[in-house]
């Protein structure tokens, strides 16, 4: 979209003529940010960026009435307003520096340092911005900039992740030499919450992972890394922990462009608390082997990680906490690191010939709907194993595994009580209570495990021992 482009489109918003109704000659007001930024990509952003000079405080107020809106005041120090008029927010902030050019040469990056001035419609834009867009690159204005607000750092791959993007070289070495420290001790947890979560919902998550780990901030952001970048491993793999483990990144993004059948389209879409479980598996597949550093081995030559993924799983629901994420979220990140193994048990059994499909069974009843996501971080993870003692029919395999499982899932989900309540008191003259709960609890379990396949095999549990081995 070009400047011109800019204001006709601009000139079609009543929010926009509301503003330049209520500006006189003499008040400056601009648009900024990054809605400025989005309606040059082609976006359509609700979230509208305004700035102003400190003496018309009542801007905001007139604004608000004019368009019906309310109006909440933000911030302590330097005082913000936000005007909400559903669907559409904005935000007023007072220009820092002399003039609109020195408030923006202090913003983060070029492409968010533009403006547009409201009443005579001039654009600005001193750092260059519209070219960065032009070329997809975020480039930050200083190194001062950076330092000033060092969730800066962070925001840049969030954006890299969300725009697809890439972070210039300057900028790189701008975030390597200032990278040395823990950006909690500078940021608080919620907004180093806030651009992570945002972070994970970008199209391009693995890039912006992979330029974390290349500077050197993932090990800053989330200490265990620092540990799985050089760590060997055994010969089934090719690549140190933190290698495999961005491959396993990589991998699951493969997958999910085109997910397998059984991991449909509804699952990955749906919600656990506030994010998608695709959102999530992100975050797993991230963090699936973040227990190694702690169960490093050297056993005869032969290094192994016994136990990582119980660790893990503690690790990562820990730093999922730190991240602001719900209960129900940081328990879904929690199964997925801790069951991520049992895959490969079920292909080992398998393999060598040993019963293993029941105790499937019996796994997919604990884990239910998330042995979909279980298997798909596992068939990542196995995809970034290249190593001489893994192979492609073991990979085919698997895939089958997790096909079968799927069937079973489908099976045990749709699987009701052939005996109700009444009908289990009626053959075996058992009186209401407790234990008629539990005969039916044990029968419904005996039926998604394969043991009861009709209703006479039902009746004939219900008549037999089992009641006295439920009493007991």
């Amino acid at each position: 979209m070009r400047v011109e482009d800019l204001r006709a489109f601009l000139r079609r918003n009543f929010w926009y003529s509301a503003l330049i109704d209520i500006l006189s000659p003499c008040e400056e007001l601009f648009l900024t940010g990054g809605a400025l930024r989005d309606f040059f990509l082609g976006k359509l952003t609700r979230d509208i960026d305004m700035s102003f000079s400190p003496r018309l405080s009542d801007l905001p107020f007139r604004f608000a009435s004019e368009i019906g809106g309310k109006v909440v005041p933000l911030g302590k120090e330097v005082v913000s307003y936000r005007v909400i008029k559903f669907p559409f927010i904005f935000d007023f902030s007072p220009l820092r520096g002399k003039d609109i050019i020195d408030d923006l040469s202090r913003r983060d990056f070029a492409f968010n340092s533009m403006a547009l001035d409201i009443k005579n419609g001039v654009f600005f834009d001193p750092m260059g911005g519209l070219e960065d867009l032009k070329r997809g690159v975020i480039r930050a204005n200083s190194l001062a900039s950076l330092i000033e607000d060092r969730i800066r750092i962070l925001r840049a791959f969030r954006l890299r992740s969300i725009l697809g993007f890439k972070i210039d070289d300057i900028t790189k070495s701008f975030i390597r030499s200032i990278g040395l420290f823990s950006p909690w001790r500078f940021s608080t947890r919620e907004r180093i919450a806030e651009e992570w979560k945002k972070l994970l919902r970008g199209n391009f998550f693995y890039e912006a992972v992979r330029d974390i780990a290349k500077v050197g901030y993932l090990g800053i952001l989330f200490p265990p890394f620092k540990y799985m970048e050089g760590m060997p491993q055994s010969s089934h793999h090719h690549l140190d922990v933190l290698g495999h483990t961005l491959l396993t990144v990589e991998a699951l993004e493969d997958i999910l462009l085109n997910p397998p059948f059984w991991a449909d389209k509804k699952y990955l879409s749906s919600k656990i608390g506030k994010h998608k479980v695709k959102y999530l598996l992100r975050l797993s597949a991230l963090f699936h082997d973040i227990g190694k550093p702690f169960c490093f081995r050297r056993i005869d030559g032969e290094i192994t990680f016994k136990g990582h993924q119980f660790i893990g799983a503690r690790v990562a629901s820990g730093i999922a906490k730190s991240l602001l994420l719900g209960r129900k979220e940081v328990k879904f990140v929690w199964r997925l690191v801790f069951n991520h193994m049992m895959p490969l048990l079920f292909l080992k059994r398998c393999k060598s010939g040993k019963p293993w499909e029941r105790s499937l069974i019996s796994w997919l009843l604990r884990v239910g709907e998330d042995a979909k996501g279980v298997f798909l971080l596992s068939i990542s993870d196995i995809r970034a194993t290249r190593g001489e003692k893994v192979s492609d029919e073991e990979r085919s395999l698997l895939f089958e595994i997790a096909e079968i499982s799927a069937r079973h899932l489908k099976r045990i989900l749709e699987t009701k009580p052939m005996l109700d309540g009444k009908e289990i008191m009626r053959v075996s003259g058992l009186k209401p209570g407790p234990l008629v709960g539990t005969i039916k609890s044990r029968l419904l379990y005996l039926q998604k495990i394969g043991r009861i396949r009709d209703k006479s095999d039902a009746l004939r549990l219900v008549l037999g021992d089992n009641i006295k081995g439920c009493q007991r």
